[in-house]
């Protein structure tokens, strides 16, 4: 079985902007880092699995027909690969889907059976050129993973501002897409990726620039994400639709709005069904904050009592074992300091 960690290395495809330590040749050139050693594994099964599709001797990837894992069950899987003008495999978006979607079963399957049933997924619907192709992208793919996952694993270089790293991680990771996959299959797989990896950095520069006032931020905010493509900009909004609307809910609240048109404006964004469990949410957020202040308030009495230390730690015990179960209890000492 493979641990966690390589595990994480094939179900992950690519990393999130963070401080990484990368070695400089004396050009100033970024040298890759070491391959450690947990990720050998990996490296020797994809390797292993390349070869048997490959070779005839060995290709056992038409007797595979293992049931499907649970996580896939229900999962359109029939992706269409598209092909040049000369039944050559075009190395896209679509490929990437189809190896995600089956090495998200990582975990519910070894990584050799995740491969072999692409494999098999491959030789349904590919023919010669095409096919071979297909089991090279699939090897240049894992392979790229587990680099991104060596990487993740390199120490912050402390000289660097938070930033500095961020350049220079992007460096490192255009170095490797570059190295596994041709300029055009990078551009089709990596693009949009890269666009909003931009933006969140241009974003990080914004907020870290102590020279601009919180309205001046907030503008140049909003050009910003007004400058992403449409369907960068829908699909971000979506995700972070129910940010804003915790924040209206809380500032509506403040302002001394009723739940009815708290429940309206949720509503109308997130659809009736979430209204109405973000509604239930917060009248035991509130049920929750009025047992917590009477707590806080009876606890201020034991304290002006006069009594002992010992005899006060008894009365707190007694009291939180009379109005919280275990876990709360746990809870309430946390948020209360004792």
């Amino acid at each position: 079985m493979l641990n966690k960690n390589l595990v994480t290395a094939i179900s992950c495809c690519s990393i999130t902007l963070a401080s990484l330590f990368f070695i400089l040749d004396s050009g100033g050139h970024i040298i890759k880092p070491k391959m450690s050693a947990e990720f050998q594994p990996i490296l020797a099964s994809n390797e292993f699995a390349f070869q048997k599709a490959i070779s005839p001797s060995l290709n056992s990837v038409e007797n595979f027909s293992k049931p499907i894992p649970k996580s896939l069950a229900g999962i359109d899987l029939n992706i269409e690969l598209p092909l040049d003008a000369d039944g050559n495999l075009i190395v896209g978006m679509e490929v990437k889907d189809l190896f995600e979607i089956y090495l998200s079963a990582m975990g519910e399957e070894e990584l050799d059976e995740i491969l072999l049933r692409i494999q098999n997924s491959l030789a349904q619907q590919l023919k010669s050129p095409a096919l071979e192709q297909g089991y090279d992208a699939l090897k240049r793919f894992i392979d790229y993973k587990v680099e991104l996952a060596n990487l993740e694993k390199q120490a912050v270089d402390p000289t660097l501002s938070e930033l500095e790293n961020i350049h220079r991680q992007k460096e490192i990771l255009a170095a490797i897409q570059q190295e596994y996959f041709s300029p055009t299959e990078a551009d089709a797989l990596f693009t949009a990726e890269a666009q909003y990896d931009d933006f969140m950095l241009e974003h990080l520069t914004i907020q870290q620039n102590e020279n601009l006032t919180l309205e001046e931020k907030l503008q140049q905010v909003e050009a910003l994400e007004a400058s992403l493509p449409e369907e960068v900009r829908a699909g971000r909004e979506s995700a972070m639709a129910p940010a804003k609307v915790y924040e209206q809910a809380k500032q509506m609240k403040a302002d001394g709005q009723s739940d009815a048109e708290i429940y309206q404006m949720r509503s109308e964004t997130l659809g009736e069904e979430a209204a109405t469990a973000l509604a239930q949410l917060d009248q035991q957020r509130d049920q929750w904050q009025q047992r917590l202040d009477s707590f806080k308030s009876e606890y201020e009495s034991i304290e002006a009592s006069g009594m002992t230390i010992e005899d006060q730690e008894a009365e707190v015990n007694a009291l939180l074992a009379r109005d919280f179960s275990s876990t709360e209890s746990i809870r309430v000492r946390a948020l209360t300091g004792l």
